[in-house]
């Protein structure tokens, strides 16, 4: 019994532990499921970032707008997403990096972002610079036309040489051919446009000191007051435009190094989307072989359990003939079987129950037989007793020697004491018998 016993509780514990680790992992894939979604979702967005910060960045160099809010949001974001996926953030639902491939992989990201972040941020400092000097050089060129016309004008009345005015009337063409390449070298970033603006540029810088130094020019006064006006104004003009040209030659430097990294740090990232994607799934499948040879072990387990139960039930059939054969060992009245309570035979245990009942029936009456026994073996014994004093009496009287007599009567009285031992054992057995029959119909109830 007690081997059947421990085999059921050894199948309830495997199954009940084989059911809670497949619940187990179960939830542990679903909690994976989660944090695996949110960051290949984050290292997804970081390549999204990386073009939307390149085409910010595009956009606003060949446009008038100076709002970098945006570029600096996105810095921002790709820049504490980059840190928390490699340091890890559980706030964010991030985890640290599960594999040394994948911690490389963010290293040789996070080794590209840092120059590509730093020019970046540079460009975003020189843009509203850009923007004002550019509003400055553009809106004032018609200051810097005017007064080069008026010299030219100023030098016609006075009837100065052909030579200073065709030099004047240069510079009336300088200005506006140092604008118009100072524009084409904004928008297109040409070199050539860059030349040209340069070329310009150190023209008319150099006429108009000439002017401002020559002796005849300044001998008249109101030509030397024009010519004086304009240099000062292109002092200012000229540091202004040159300024420009140079935050724009850094500007098309950034955008160069922008134009041709973000797509090493894009490719990067989807390098480690992909990684991250193949751990997540090899984790997934490693958990579904565990849940498949658990379910395995789960079935051969319950395979067992039917042999077992198949068992018992060839075990519980010969209980249930042996209990049958016990009620027929001994006859027994009709009067004492009808004393059993009946029952309906709707099972095997309530026949089982109905044999032992008549079984202890019937140990009842072999009880009370045992108990009528030893009243008369002792009895019997007595009686004995008084007979062998009664002749023992009478053979005394007569002086006849009683000796053999004596060993006869005491002989006979072991004989029955010793029988009247057997009948009480034999009755306390019968006792033990019918309380242990009873404690197992308590059981079954």
């Amino acid at each position: 019994m007690n081997k059947i016993i421990n085999q059921i509780k050894f199948i309830g514990g495997a199954l009940s532990l084989i059911i809670m680790a497949i619940l187990f992992s179960i939830l542990y894939i679903n909690q994976k499921g989660k944090t695996d979604s949110v960051v290949i979702n984050i290292s997804g967005k970081q390549r999204m970032l990386t073009q939307k910060i390149s085409k910010d960045i595009f956009r606003l160099s060949t446009s008038n707008s100076s709002d970098t809010s945006g570029i600096v949001k996105n810095l921002k974001e790709f820049d504490n997403s980059l840190n928390d996926l490699i340091k890890g953030n559980s706030q964010r639902g991030i985890y640290k990096p599960p594999t040394e491939e994948i911690k490389e992989q963010l290293l040789l990201v996070q080794k590209q972002w840092l120059p590509f972040k730093e020019r970046v941020e540079s460009f975003v400092t020189y843009l509203p610079t850009i923007r004002a000097k550019k509003d400055f050089v553009f809106n004032n060129n018609f200051h810097l036309l005017n007064y080069s016309d008026d010299i030219v004008k100023t030098m016609v009345k006075l009837n100065v040489e052909g030579f200073y005015i065709d030099l004047a009337g240069k510079q009336r063409m300088l200005s506006q051919r140092m604008i118009s390449y100072a524009l084409l070298y904004l928008n297109e970033t040409k070199p050539e446009s860059y030349s040209n603006f340069v070329e310009s540029f150190k023209e008319y810088d150099k006429t108009i000191k000439m002017f401002s130094s020559n002796i005849i020019l300044n001998k008249e006064q109101t030509l030397k007051e024009l010519i004086e006006k304009n240099l000062i104004f292109w002092e200012k003009y000229s540091t202004e435009a040159n300024d420009l040209i140079q935050l724009q030659s850094k500007m098309n430097e950034i955008n160069n190094y922008i134009y041709n990294t973000n797509t090493l740090i894009l490719d990067s990232m989807d390098q480690t989307v992909s990684i991250y994607s193949i751990h997540s799934e090899n984790q997934r499948a490693l958990i579904e072989k565990i849940e498949y040879t658990l379910g395995i072990i789960a079935l051969l387990i319950m395979f067992y359990s039917v042999f077992l139960t198949k068992n018992i039930e060839k075990l519980f059939a010969r209980f249930l003939s042996h209990s049958k054969d016990l009620t027929e060992a001994v006859d027994v009245s009709q009067n004492d079987l009808n004393s059993v309570p009946k029952c309906e035979y709707n099972n095997e245990l309530a026949q089982a129950s109905t044999h032992l009942k008549s079984f202890i029936t019937k140990i009842d009456m072999m009880i009370i037989d045992a108990r009528k026994a030893i009243k008369m073996s002792k009895d019997i014994t007595q009686e004995l007793s008084n007979v062998g004093d009664m002749v023992q009496k009478e053979l005394g009287e007569k002086h006849i020697d009683s000796s053999e007599l004596e060993a006869f009567i005491d002989k006979s009285e072991d004989v029955a004491i010793q029988s009247i031992e057997d009948l009480q054992n034999s009755e306390k057995l019968l006792e033990k018998l019918h309380s242990n029959l009873l404690k197992l119909l308590e059981q079954e109830k």
